[in-house]
This record gives structure tokens, C-alpha cells and sequence, in this order.
């Protein structure tokens, strides 16, 4: 944590340093924010259609991040360099720890009654993000699916960073813009909401509350003296049922998925992914499951202990950690689902609204937070007092100002919703568990049954905690955007629109503002994938025996990562002269697109910032321990012998390999 809060302090020196406004001063303030007085106009009430029988459906694509893109979530300020031809400011990463990819259950009773869960392996979304993707499945289905599409990241800081188009200083809070690859991340979540639809069939679903206090643990002790709950081991979950089985999971937990470093270099969807794996591998058929980041912002991950007597390879720094993370959280939910009653005819309904978030709105007196464009890191990294109620007094005078020419939006988005006997709401970020609390609470009253929040949802404005809170001072509590209230705020907010969602008001109590514009005018030149020598080659093969400690590693040679990477397949040899597949306990193959594998990539000659050789050769190692001291759903690998198949995209095609047979000993 520390390194975190250093590398991110450094980013707010930064900022303040190219920001062209300070502080508010005289008639200054909040010039070009909308500060008349309004009437709000009559409310009235929504008119729906009867909805229609219950229909699910899921769908996974892969993120279209090459490995070399540079990750986002910690600041790069003194880290090694990592030269790739997808990075820029940020060093490019050269490890792939499973695959990246954006998962969605899409739930229909009919028009006015849907909702879309889309869980992202990203830091998390931006609302021009979701414009863009709202705009792009308008075109393709003639729907707009504004109320129904719930965007959220699940907070690995090692998904790809470049999604953010900005200038000057919030450029180092995830590299430059990357216009082509952010195309691609449009396409790829409008596919895996629209694939989602498209699978749609009969189903019936239940909702229960799991609870588990080893999947987390308190990071922030500024806030130990307030008289509020440090930890909540709330679990809530949905079960879709389809043809008498569970097909789906969604899941909501307080976790902060990050694991991993920015040293790393690796792509990971980190311990939020490598749950859902753990999960899934539980059951005896496919599952798709999505575990979702409530709040997260006096949060970590936490840490568990393999059992004494367990042996397994030694996996690289964090792995072993998320998987048996996983473990945890899998038996905390599963004994759940055969207590479920599922119902055909759930309520399934949700709605989306526009809210204001600035200086002026939020309601600040003259001298208090003068920040006209947002501010953040208040204190540049001082601790608050750990041991006392002791607020940090001028606190929000010795802010970093985000200048004019950043284009922070002020607005963002709130979902309120109900799916079965469970009602949900989303944040726009970090919540701490206090504040996310207060609102569940609500929640709760007004829905009479249990509650779910959804955290880094459709739009991402730092952190939030409450005013009591964030006077403490400290990492988490600077890292709002808009200063001590806007947690607050953003929390009345929030209570209000699933009142205003729950008693079918069409409008909110505040007048919504327009949408904000996607991204737009940008222009590139096509990345063309550079030539690779000796594609299909298997470099270093297996060795000829492993014993269950052992990690089996193999190089082939493959192409540009422009193109995705070699994917890898277990198959052991059937004893009638050729190879099948290995399968999980779920009946899925086992591949390197799962977070048993991780690949790492050394290009020859190295990359130089500038330099393009005329062909390249791309040396990709794949490494597969035997076994884990964590649960597995490979099972033992004892007896027979085994190979690896592998597919390997380039530009003219698809290439296969095998490499040779090793026994397990």
C-alpha cells in the first residue's frame, strides 16, 4: 500500500503542477458552472406494459488488449522502463496471467423490464465508455438500452490502461489514448451484451445473502475512531436457473481486486477473475459466474493460508494468494444455492439517472473546497490520526486542482434496480463501507428484503467516504474528486434514485442533465502486426517428466500480441494412439486461457521505442504448474502421459502444435 500511495502522490504533484487553475479566488468561483435556480416541474408516475415470462442469457468475450499495453490503476512515477509498441508512458507489460474478458448475464421480462450485468476485468469504466457502447448497440439492435446496462470493473490494477482520452497530467492515470484499441473495447463489450441477448431462453432465478469476513480485511485505519462499521461481510448473490440447472452466478463482494503490482508487468483480471474460476470449478457442469466489486475503498484483498499438509508448485508472487481467496469465497456461497427457491416470475427492472456532481451543487460555502474543476489528494499523502477523532484541519485547502483543460465531466450516473428478492443500486466508484452501509440501509427500508450495492459502475469518480471520514484525513479519503461532501452527496443521491425507482416515479428530485458525449475526433493510422520468424515453432519443448511441485514449461514461437495470444490446451494421451482433451470437474477444457496458466513474452530482437525490424521473432512461454495447494477443478495429474496443443493466431491464419508427451511422477 504504501508504494501505492506514493506512486499516486507523486501523480497529484504532477497534476498540480500542469493544472492551469488553483484554488477559487473572489467572483471566480464556479464561472462556468450552472448556478440559477430552478423550479423542478411536476413528478408523475411511470405507466408499464405486464411483463413477459423470464429469459437469461450469458456470454464471454475476450478484452482486445495486446500484451505490451500498460496497465492501469497505480501511477507509473519511478518505475522501470518496459519498452512495447502499446505503451507509452506506462512500462508495457510482458506477462499474461490467464485471459482478460468482459462477462454478461442479460435477464428479460420484456421492454421496461430488463436488466444487463456486464462485469469488466478493467480498473473500471468511464461513462463516455458507456455512451459509446449504448450508441453502438443502438445501431446494431435499434434498442437503447440506457436503464437496462450495468458497466463495472472489477478493479484489477492489471487490466489494460489507454481507454482514457485526456491530456496534460490525467494521461498518468493509465498512459495516452489509444484510439484503435478503445474501438475495440467498444465492439467487444457491445458483443458480449449483444451475444448475451442472443442466448436468451427460459429460466427462473433465486437471490440469497452469503457472508464471509476472510475474503477482506480493513485497510484504513484513519477511520478505526469514527463510530461506524469497519467491515461488512455482506455476500449477496443472484442464481439463474435454465432446463433445471444453475447457469449464471452474480455476485457482489467488498474485496478491492488488487493483488498484483504495477511491477509486475502482467495482465490479469486478478483476484476478482481467479474467483470466479474458483467458483465455477465447483460445479459439474459450465457455470458462468460474475463477481462483482462492491465497495472497495478501505479495502483488501485478504490473505489466507494454504492448509499445513498441502503441496503444490510455487507459483509466481499473488497467484497462489487469489486462488485460495477463491476458495473462500466459494465456500462461503455455494452451500447457499441449495437452500434457493427460484421463481419463474421474478421482478427484474432497473433504471439509470443523470446526476449533477460539482463544487456548486454539492453545496459548498464560500472558502470551503475552492476547487472549480475538482481537486484531489488533499494533503499529498500526510497520515490522518489512527488512534483519536482528530479532522485534519484546513484539509481541503491543500488540494491538488484538476485544471479546466482535464474536461472532468461534472455529472455522473446512478442504476437503481430490483432482480427477484434482491434490490441493488450502483456506485460511480470507491466506497467505503460506512457510507455504502448508510445507503443499503435504505435500501433495505424501502424494498423490505435484502440489498446489493455494485461498485465502479458506469462511471468512476474517485473515491467517496463520509465528511466525518474524509477530515481524518489519509490516502483513501483524499482521493475524492470533488472534496469532504461529496460522498455525501453522491449517497443522497443514491437513497433518492431507488426511491424514486421503487415508488415508479418517472423523474428524480433533481433536474437530470444531458448525457455526456462519448469520445469522438479522433483519427489513426491501422496497427499492422509486424512479421514473425519461425511461427509454429516449438522452440524448448516439455521435459520428458514432472513431479507434482513441478511447473511445465514450454517456448513456441508465435506471432505479433497485436493478434492475441497462443492458446494452449492439456490433453492426455486416450491409449488408442492420439491425445484428448483434459477437462475440469465443470467439464470445460483445460486452457491457457484459464488462471491455471501464464504466459510470458520475450521479442527478439527486443523492442526500442522508434525501431520496427523487418521481421521479429516473438518467443512466448507457457508455464502450467502440475498441481496447487489451493483447490483445483483439474484434479491430480497421475498416471498416462500428457502434451500440450497449441493454436497460435497470425495474420495469415490460425497455426497448430503439439508439443512432446511428459509422464507426472
Amino acid at each position: 500500500m504504501s508504494s501505492m500511495r506514493t506512486r499516486l502522490a507523486a501523480l497529484w504533484i504532477a497534476t498540480a503542477a500542469l493544472a492551469c487553475e488553483g484554488p477559487l479566488a473572489g467572483t471566480d468561483a464556479g464561472a462556468d458552472a450552472e448556478t440559477d435556480a430552478f423550479v423542478l416541474p411536476p413528478r408523475t408516475r411511470e405507466q408499464l406494459p405486464a411483463p413477459g415470462p423470464l429469459v437469461a442469457g450469458v456470454a464471454q468475450v475476450r478484452i482486445p488488449a495486446p500484451l505490451g499495453i500498460g496497465t492501469m490503476g497505480y501511477a507509473a512515477f519511478g518505475e522501470d522502463p518496459s519498452v512495447t509498441p502499446f505503451s507509452e508512458m506506462f512500462p508495457g507489460t510482458v506477462r499474461a496471467h490467464g485471459v482478460l474478458t468482459f462477462r454478461a448475464v442479460a435477464l428479460s421480462r420484456g421492454d421496461a423490464f430488463e436488466v444487463i450485468f456486464v462485469r469488466m476485468d478493467t480498473v473500471g469504466v468511464f461513462q463516455q465508455l458507456r455512451e459509446a457502447v449504448l450508441d453502438e448497440l443502438e445501431e446494431r439492435t435499434g434498442r437503447r438500452l440506457d436503464d437496462a446496462l450495468i458497466l463495472a470493473g472489477n478493479h484489477t490494477h492489471s487490466g489494460p490502461g489507454r481507454m482514457l482520452m485526456a491530456t496534460g497530467a490525467l494521461t498518468a492515470l493509465g498512459d495516452t489514448f489509444f484510439p484503435e484499441f478503445y474501438d475495440g473495447i467498444v465492439d467487444a463489450l457491445a458483443d458480449v451484451v449483444e451475444q448475451a441477448i442472443a442466448d436468451q431462453a427460459p429460466a427462473e432465478l433465486g437471490t440469497a445473502m452469503a457472508q464471509s469476513s476472510e475474503g477482506h480485511s480493513d485497510r484504513r485505519c484513519e477511520n478505526d475512531p469514527l463510530p461506524q462499521p469497519q467491515e461488512i461481510a455482506d455476500l449477496p448473490l443472484i442464481a439463474v436457473r435454465r432446463e433445471g440447472r444453475v447457469d449464471a452466478i452474480v455476485a457482489s463482494y467488498a474485496y478491492h481486486g488488487t493483488v498484483l503490482g504495477i511491477g509486475d508487468l502482467t495482465l490479469s483480471g486478478d483476484m476478482g477473475a481467479v474467483v470466479e474460476q474458483q467458483i465455477e470449478e465447483r460445479f459439474d457442469h459450465p457455470v458462468m459466474v460474475l463477481f462483482f466489486n462492491s465497495w472497495g475503498a478501505d479495502m483488501a484483498p485478504g490473505s489466507v493460508s494454504p492448509d499445513p499438509g498441502a503441496t503444490g508448485a510455487d507459483l509466481p508472487s499473488g497467484f497462489e494468494r487469489m486462488r485460495l481467496l477463491g476458495d473462500v469465497i466459494a465456500g462461503a456461497t455455494l452451500p447457499l444455492l441449495d437452500t434457493l427457491t427460484y421463481d419463474a416470475e421474478p421482478i427484474v427492472r432497473a433504471r439509470t439517472y443523470r446526476v449533477r456532481l460539482d463544487r456548486e451543487v454539492i453545496g459548498y460555502p464560500e472558502g470551503t473546497f475552492s476547487y472549480p474543476h475538482g481537486g484531489a489528494f488533499c494533503g499529498i499523502g500526510g497520515e490522518g490520526s489512527c488512534e483519536a477523532i482528530e479532522p485534519v484541519d484546513g484539509l481541503d485547502g491543500r488540494c491538488l486542482p484538476i485544471g479546466r483543460r482535464e474536461n472532468l465531466p461534472k455529472q455522473t450516473m446512478l442504476t437503481a434496480g430490483t432482480v427477484g428478492g434482491l434490490a441493488f443500486v450502483t456506485a460511480p466508484g470507491e466506497w467505503s463501507t460506512a457510507l455504502a452501509d448508510g445507503v443499503l440501509d435504505r435500501v433495505r427500508e424501502v424494498s423490505g428484503g435484502d440489498a446489493m450495492l455494485i461498485g465502479y459502475a458506469n462511471d468512476y469518480t474517485g473515491y467517496s467516504v463520509n465528511e466525518a471520514d474524509w477530515w481524518q484525513g489519509g490516502y483513501e479519503a483524499s482521493g475524492a474528486l470533488w472534496g469532504p461532501l461529496q460522498g455525501e452527496y453522491l449517497a443522497a443521491r443514491l437513497r433518492e434514485a431507488f426511491e424514486t425507482f421503487h415508488d415508479r416515479w418517472n423523474e428524480p428530485p433533481w433536474l437530470e442533465p444531458a448525457r455526456v458525449e462519448p469520445f469522438g475526433g479522433y483519427t489513426y493510422d491501422a496497427y499492422v502486426p509486424e512479421t514473425p520468424v519461425g511461427l509454429g515453432t516449438v522452440e524448448v519443448d516439455v521435459a520428458a517428466s514432472a513431479s507434482a511441485t513441478d511447473v511445465v514449461s514450454f517456448t513456441v514461437l508465435g506471432g505479433d500480441p497485436w493478434l492475441g495470444l497462443p492458446l494452449a490446451t492439456l490433453e492426455r494421451d486416450d491409449g488408442a494412439g492420439g491425445f484428448t482433451p483434459v477437462t475440469r470437474s465443470n467439464g470445460t477444457a483445460v486452457t491457457s486461457e484459464s488462471y491455471d496458466f501464464w504466459l510470458d513474452l520475450v521479442p527478439d530482437p527486443p523492442y526500442v521505442a522508434g525501431e520496427r525490424p523487418a521481421e521479429r521473432t516473438f518467443r512466448w512461454t507457457i508455464h502450467f504448474p502440475v498441481s496447487h495447494r489451493a483447490r483445483s477443478g483439474i484434479g491430480p495429474l497421475t498416471g498416462g502421459r500428457y502434451r500440450f496443443s497449441v493454436r497460435i493466431p497470425s495474420a495469415s491464419g490460425e497455426s497448430a502444435v503439439q508439443t512432446g508427451a511428459f509422464t507426472v511422477e
